[in-house]
């Protein structure tokens, strides 16, 4: 690059200093190694260029030297940009600005453009010199980061949840519209202004908390993440509004950046709490109304059937009586007997739901227990020609109350008799799920229960369809089943393959082997 480039003409008149070539040389040799330099003559031809200029744009000096600076030109500014920059110059103005230009091969680059007049003795510009900056690498970045924030707005604006940051001193810098709308503010209410005077962050909803409690104040501090499932903010008409937040810190160290808070309106999902709760205590209210009333009304039919059966006894041992009075007179019992045992059973369920069930739980050795239902059992089987084929002594011991597992295993004995088919049979097993517990089952070779009505088993006053069938129930054996292993720590349940049987279990936890029970 010659001299003239940097405006020092060796007309002696506009130098009165004498030059310093070799620092003129080294002041040359600096701005190379970082700017594009060219200079054209007052026309605006290239006159010349230095390396660093050619290198970027990717033309020769050769093709350079003599052309326009259209050369280069992108296309992409308008023309006015030019006519301005022209004006300016001309007139011995330093003109400064960015600028997109195009290399030979058609794609572009951006620099950070200066261009100074240097002005011959009669003050009129006889070259132009330009020195530019590559500044692509940084546009690029800056386009790009343009880009994220684009998208990152939109997602903000997009999201549900309301989202607002505070800087380092807790006021306002963003907001995205769903936090203004469950807030009630516009954006000019809340940028600038102290998040914690606006929202009152508070985890108690009969008053507004300090600075000390507020989890942004917190975070602002400590630089900790926080979230808190139940807080209230305070809308701009006063209201408050309980919400889900969470609070995450921007930056770190003494010059942290400030935060940024998300949360989510729990107006809804309170107000079904509200009625989840009040549906709970109806429920209960109203079981425990059903239960009172069970309980009594079977109580007072009690009274009257004792009677009933009383004279029915004394009817059937009335040597008077003939066939058919005497017929009668049993048909009376018998039903006085379903009737009572009905009542019993109305009056157990309504003990366990009302929690009124006495039980006295202790080591029962299972066998016996087996030995005593069976006997209970077995007549009924036997009137339908049902065989039980039974497991060998196990020597098992479960802790329950005799009493009621008793009950409970009769209550399963009974209904695999009356639902079997005739010339049957009832077959016992023991399984045991771990190491505690103990699960008996029951399976017969009756008809079956289909699948999709397992599903109403173990409710009361569900007969699965029997309610015109031939055997007699009242369908509240089950659901008296059920609760009672369920109130000792057990499981009730059953599967069934319809026109091959049912299998109905029970399970309770077991208990140490008193001495002399039977060897496994």
């Amino acid at each position: 690059m010659n001299d003239d480039i940097i405006g020092i003409p060796q007309d002696s008149q506009l130098c009165d200093l004498p030059l310093d070539t070799s620092r003129y040389d080294q002041l040359r040799h600096a701005i190379n190694q970082h700017a594009i330099v060219s200079a054209t003559d007052e026309y605006g031809a290239i006159v010349e260029v230095n390396d660093k200029f050619c290198s970027i744009c990717g033309y020769t000096r050769e093709e350079l030297i003599g052309r326009n600076h259209r050369i280069i030109k992108s296309g992409i500014h308008p023309d006015s940009l030019y006519r301005d920059m022209w004006f300016a110059i001309t007139r011995g103005n330093v003109w400064q600005g960015t600028v997109c230009n195009r290399k030979k091969d058609g794609s572009h680059y951006w620099v950070e453009a200066t261009i100074v007049p240097i002005l011959n003795e009669n003050g009129l510009p006889w070259r132009y010199i330009s020195i530019r900056t590559d500044i692509t690498q940084l546009k690029q970045a800056h386009e790009r980061l343009t880009l994220e924030l684009g998208r990152t707005q939109s997602l903000l604006e997009a999201l549900g949840e309301g989202v607002f940051g505070v800087d380092r001193h807790g006021i306002c810098t963003f907001a995205n519209p769903a936090a203004l709308a469950m807030l009630g503010y516009e954006q000019d209410d809340m940028l600038g202004k102290d998040s914690h005077l606006l929202f009152y962050c508070s985890t108690n909803p009969g008053f507004r908390t300090s600075e000390d409690e507020c989890p942004v104040c917190i975070t602002l501090k400590d630089g900790i993440p926080r979230k808190t499932d139940d807080n209230i903010l305070f809308c701009k008409n006063g209201n408050r509004l309980p919400v889900s937040l969470s609070v995450s810190p921007l930056g770190s160290g003494d010059g942290g950046w400030g935060a940024v808070a998300v949360f989510r309106d729990l107006t809804q999902r309170k107000g079904m709490e509200a009625g989840l709760i009040a549906a709970r205590d109806e429920a209960q209210a109203a079981s425990q109304a059903k239960s009172l009333f069970l309980s009594n009304m079977s109580h007072e039919l009690r009274t009257p059937l004792n009677a009933i059966l009383g004279f029915g006894q004394l009817l059937e041992a009335d040597p008077a009586l003939n066939p058919d009075q005497l017929d009668s007179a049993l048909e009376i019992t018998n039903a006085g007997h379903h009737l009572l045992d009905l009542v019993n059973e109305v009056l157990d369920l309504a003990k366990i739901e009302s929690g009124k069930m006495d039980l006295a739980p202790g080591p029962i050795v299972l066998d016996d227990l087996l030995d005593e239902c069976l006997s209970l059992t077995t007549p009924l089987a036997a009137s339908r020609g049902i065989c039980f084929a039974l497991p060998a002594g196990s020597g098992y011991t479960l802790h329950a109350d005799r009493t009621r597992l008793k009950q409970a295993i009769v209550n399963l004995l009974s209904n695999a008799v009356k639902y079997n088919s005739l010339d049957g049979q009832i077959r016992l097993e023991y399984e045991l799920p771990d190491e505690h517990s103990l699960r008996i089952h029951v399976h017969d070779t009756g008809a079956g229960i289909a699948p999709e009505r397992l599903s109403e088993l173990f409710q009361p006053f569900h007969r699965l369809g029997q309610e015109l069938g031939e055997v007699e129930g009242t369908g509240i054996g089950l659901a008296i089943t059920k609760r009672l292993i369920e109130t000792m720590g057990g499981h009730v349940g059953a599967a069934s393959t319809p026109g091959e049987g049912s299998d109905f279990w029970l399970e309770l936890p077991r208990a140490a082997e008193p001495k002399g029970a039977r060897t496994p």
